[in-house]
């Protein structure tokens, strides 16, 4: 899944320009809910449940969500009930929870749980907020309030259905089935709003802020640094002066000290929670705000903080980042000496040292200096000024010199250069090159004329290296400056480049996407070596209609990056590990995005459609992708065009076909290929009745040959879409219909249909999970003797039908031998059921 957590897609999609209301709210919520009754039915209950669990499967607008974060959840005994105890977010615990009740709790921790997220959904803000006690407090009353501003736009509908899932009493609270019942969920076109909610939108944003927040203090905390710097425990000792605490061993004091810093980051934390009341002051009471402001650690972190912000900028020296361990010497130095016995000051400074405080700060202040101004790090930007000659000139000199000390002065074109606060990290980047293996990296030139890394290849040297990512601004390459060259005699300068090669770069500080790792299906042949659009041939992958593709990455809009991971034909199934293993070490290679190679589909058909001639000038296309794409997908053309371009899929072990689509031209055999398996074989094999509309034949029985209709029956039916196919024939209608089709798979038996391909739309689903053989007309070249012009039209027919719909076949079988087609189809079924395959996504989740 490469979708965000609910609140940040709907924060994202939202300042995009799409609306939010209700409706939206009502949409997810009832996905949530229909994960939840799912996880009840089986008697789990998942104690965790919040937005962080709600994920969206993809970016695309309307992809489902999926729910996640299953890490506490319980099987229910028979009673429905397990032993009470604090699971769980505190924000999002029910009151059964943090009281610790008895006999226990069950499901209704989890509806409480949806009655909070459905809260944040219509407000943005959390029904209970503010420091853990706070919070337990307050649910444990059931104290929260619909007075905020953003209450003033949601439907009564709504705020029903959230009062009654955050009802205090657990057995009167709303059950899954009910809240799936509500007409809020179940008439969403009636009951939700569909007007844009300005307010709890701008509130979201804060509530992803602090989450933000929240991550960013527990990585620094979790630093590594931390277990790199030694914490000083004193040596034990009998003889220590009055005053002087003997400390007994090291584990106790590195246990003390794990404590306190606990403590500390528990109240960092605390602290971000506070603050949440302060952007809500009309739901804040005023006696709190009082005891907040009167807080004697608020108002002294406010007078640090100007403090800071008012202090004059002094030069730039670089901190040492032993002053640990140097405090560690002096430590050791002082206790084996005599100076503690014969001096007072010595004796005051061992006590002061001995601190943990102090020295948890010491250790603060190396890691602070190791990761900011540690080796290969220098200041970027203005010397220094004083603020009484601070200027707006932003024409600084794009000059560089030593690193001992001496200015490096950048000029990065994007006004960030006349702040002086401004600090940029530098680094040097080497390896060695001495093979003609590729880099595995391109470079793109921004309209500022800074040369930046634009793509790096998944699995080639300089993604295995891990040392430059996408976004790295390049100022040198083995000591020449890149300014002013364009990117083609930069990327064959790297081609060249042999031996050692060194950059000099300013890092990006964006977040690196996550991984993606999924397969899809080709649904069109590609050759890199016929596209004029994509960056570098070279980098590209050939790959036909029915190839399996591993895409790695989808950072660009453009060009995904992926590999091949199909088994050749030559390779044994029992070998696939191996196979694979030695298969993933190989570089990636850039494939089109679905968005693009519709919108080159798209553009040709529109070409045609204007004047027959698609052979456009190859500069004019590239110049007019991304201004064309909006005009392609808004023209009619681009609607009436069947785009396929990949299909998501995954590989299991087994799976059960439900039914079997025998597809190809007319007069190809299908109708004897499909009778013959139903009569060999009637207890795998069956074919759905069709109904009609014509009257019963002498000794004609309904349900035996067809099932007989009305007129009107038929009619109102194939309304609503209950029919697979249907057509006139004689004055009468004849048609399969969809629940004959379900009869046959509910008895374990596989349909057996010959229809028109496009029938695939409506059968190639999860529900019917479809084989499909194409039965392709004979090779005319293989018989000899024979001129008939109804074989040449079934071999036109045949490849045209190929041509249309060869993305959608599992297996395709020429019928030179009408026999020998119907052994090899029996036993292409017979081992698709045994052997691993891949089968679409949307049949599996």
């Amino acid at each position: 899944m490469d979708g965000a957590d609910l609140c940040f897609e709907i924060e994202k999609r939202a300042l995009a320009g799409f609306v939010y209301s209700e409706a939206v709210a009502s949409h997810y919520m009832r996905q949530v809910f229909e994960a939840v009754r799912y996880i009840h039915d089986r008697g789990i209950i998942h104690r965790d449940l919040k937005p962080h669990c709600v994920l969206l499967s993809s970016k695309e607008n309307a992809a489902p969500v999926k729910l996640g974060g299953f890490g506490v959840a319980l099987q229910l005994p028979e009673s429905g009930l397990v032993q009470a105890s604090r699971i769980g977010t505190p924000a999002f615990m029910a009151p059964e929870v943090v009281n610790r009740e008895s006999p226990g709790f069950g499901r209704p921790v989890d509806m409480w749980a949806l009655g909070v997220m459905l809260y944040v959904l219509l407000t943005g803000t959390l029904p209970f907020a503010g420091t853990k006690n706070r919070v337990f407090e307050m649910i444990s009353n059931g104290v929260y309030s619909m007075q905020s501003r953003q209450w003033d736009q949601i439907s009564e509908s709504a705020k029903d259905l959230c009062t009654r899932l955050l009802c205090l009493n657990q057995n009167d609270r709303i059950t899954i089935k009910e809240a799936l019942a509500h007409p809020w969920i179940r008439e969403r076109e009636k009951f939700a709003l569909r007007k844009h909610l300005p307010d709890t939108v701008e509130e979201l944003r804060k509530f992803n802020a602090r989450r933000k927040l929240k991550g960013t203090v527990l990585a620094a905390v979790s630093s590594p640094r931390w277990s790199q710097i030694p914490f000083h425990s004193p040596m034990t000792t009998t003889n220590s002066s009055p005053g002087v605490t003997a400390h007994t061993s090291t584990t106790s004091s590195s246990n003390d000290f794990d404590d306190m810093a606990s403590s500390a980051v528990s109240q960092i934390l605390d602290s971000l929670e506070d603050t949440q009341w302060l952007t809500i002051g009309d739901r804040v009471e005023l006696d709190f705000l009082q005891k907040l402001f009167e807080d004697k650690q608020l108002r002294t972190l406010l007078e640090l903080y100007d403090r800071i912000n008012s202090d004059e900028i002094r030069p730039y020296n670089p901190p040492e980042s032993n002053v640990a361990k140097i405090v560690s010497d002096i430590i050791t130095t002082i206790e084996q000496g005599s100076y503690q016995h014969t001096s007072t000051h010595a004796h005051d400074l061992l006590n002061i040292l001995l601190e943990p405080h102090v020295q948890a700060l010491l250790q603060a202040h190396d890691v602070v200096a190791q990761e900011v101004y540690g080796d290969g790090v220098v200041r970027v930007g203005p010397s220094y000024i004083s603020h009484n000659t601070l200027t707006s000139d932003n024409n600084i000199d794009n000059d560089y010199t030593g690193h001992n000390g001496n200015e490096l002065n950048d000029s990065r074109g994007d006004g960030l250069s006349d702040t002086v606060c401004d600090v940029t990290r530098v680094r040097l980047v080497q390896f060695q090159r001495n093979t003609d293996e590729p880099l595995g990296i391109t470079l793109r030139m921004t309209e500022n004329k800074r040369c930046v890394v634009s793509r790096i290849l998944n699995g080639g040297m300089i993604h295995r290296q891990g040392t430059l990512h996408v976004g790295d601004e390049i100022k040198e390459i083995n000591g020449k400056p890149v300014s002013n060259h364009p990117i083609q005699y930069l990327q064959q300068m790297l081609k060249d480049a042999r031996g050692s090669i060194t950059f000099k770069i300013i890092p990006s500080y964006r977040s690196q996407p996550p991984p993606c790792d999924i397969y899809v299906k080709a649904l069109f042949n590609y050759d890199p070596k016929d596209d004029d659009l994509i960056p570098c041939a070279q980098a590209g992958i050939k790959f036909s209609i029915g190839d399996i593709l591993q895409i790695i990455s989808k950072d660009d809009h453009n060009w995904w990056q992926g590999k091949k991971a199909i088994l050749p034909k030559n390779v044994d199934e029992r070998m696939i590990s191996n196979y694979y293993g030695n298969y993933d070490n190989s570089p990636a290679g850039l494939i089109p995005s679905p968005e693009l190679q519709e919108w080159r589909i798209a553009t040709n058909a529109i070409e045609q459609a204007r004047d027959g001639n698609a052979n456009c000038g190859v500069f004019g296309r590239k110049r007019k992708v991304m201004k064309d794409k909006y005009l392609a997908k808004h023209n009619a053309v681009f609607d009436q065009l069947d785009l396929v371009t990949y299909e998501e899929v995954i590989r299991l072990p087994e799976f059960r076909r439900k039914t079997l689509v025998l597809l190809g031209a007319h007069g190809v055999g299908r109708r004897h290929i499909k009778n013959t398996l139903i009569t060999s074989q009637p207890k795998q094999f069956a074919y759905p009745i069709p109904h009609t509309t014509r009257l019963p034949k002498k000794d004609e029985e309904n349900g035996k040959n067809y099932y007989f209709v009305t007129h009107e029956e038929m009619m109102r039916d194939i309304a609503n879409n209950e029919y697979l196919e249907y057509g006139t024939h004689d004055d009468a209608m004849y048609g399969t219909k969809l629940e004959t089709i379900r009869n046959i798979n509910r008895q374990g038996l596989m349909a057996v249909l010959d229809v028109e391909p496009q029938a695939l739309k409506v059968l190639r689903t999860a529900e019917f999970a479809p084989y499909v053989v194409f039965i392709a007309a004979p090779d005319l070249s293989q018989i000899k003797g024979v001129n008939d012009e109804s074989l040449e039209r079934l071999v036109k027919e045949s490849e045209l039908l190929q041509q249309a719909y060869g993305h959608y076949f599992d297996l395709v079988i020429v019928n030179n031998d009408i026999e020998e087609t119907i052994r090899e189809l029996q036993h292409s079924i017979e081992r698709v059921s045994l052997q691993p395959q891949w089968v679409p996504v949307s049949w599996v989740y």
